[in-house]
């Protein structure tokens, strides 16, 4: 508080020195700063972006949804519904909200897959009928908008779309 009880405040000018500072370290601390906000962005997925984007097709996955089998003269029979997630590569350093928007579908929501289907096994012969999930997929590269470089390569997304069915027998 001032003397007359209304706050004041006070700024030192420049010494003489800093007054001459050549402009070449003022462009110093400029670099200083965009090396800084370089180093940081990495930890800022707000500031990604999706590019080079490109369908994969489409594939089956590993993993049985259901499956019969038995001994011919037979029909094998699957009729059920599952819930199937997307997949993503690990570690995509994007939001989610970014990647969304980058493959054109929301990679955190499951999708109802009904799996119908049915196959005769011949007299005498040992038949299996699998249902597995088929999906469609997206490579992209992600693009850090601080930098505009590209941070991570070759990631991917694919979404459940449907069933293949493998048929073996013996």
């Amino acid at each position: 508080m001032s003397l007359l009880g209304v706050g004041a405040s006070a700024q030192a000018a420049p010494s003489a020195a800093q007054a001459q500072t050549p402009p070449a370290a003022n462009e110093s601390i400029a670099t200083d700063l965009t090396t800084n906000m370089s180093t940081r962005s990495w930890n800022m997925p707000w500031k990604r972006k999706l590019v080079h984007v490109k369908s994969l097709g489409m594939k089956c996955g590993k993993k049985p949804l259901a499956a019969a089998s038995g001994r011919g003269e037979m029909t094998l029979r699957i009729d059920e519904t599952r819930t199937v997630n997307t997949t993503t590569s690990k570690d995509i350093n994007a939001t989610i909200k970014i990647i969304n928007a980058g493959v054109g579908w929301d990679v955190t929501k499951g999708r109802s897959i009904t799996v119908s289907g049915s196959k005769e096994v011949p007299h005498g012969k040992y038949g299996t009928l699998t249902a597995y999930t088929k999906y469609s997929g997206k490579k992209f590269d992600v693009l850090d908008t601080v930098t505009m470089g590209i941070i991570q390569k070759n990631k991917e997304a694919w979404k459940p779309i449907g069933v293949c069915f493998k048929y073996s027998q013996r």
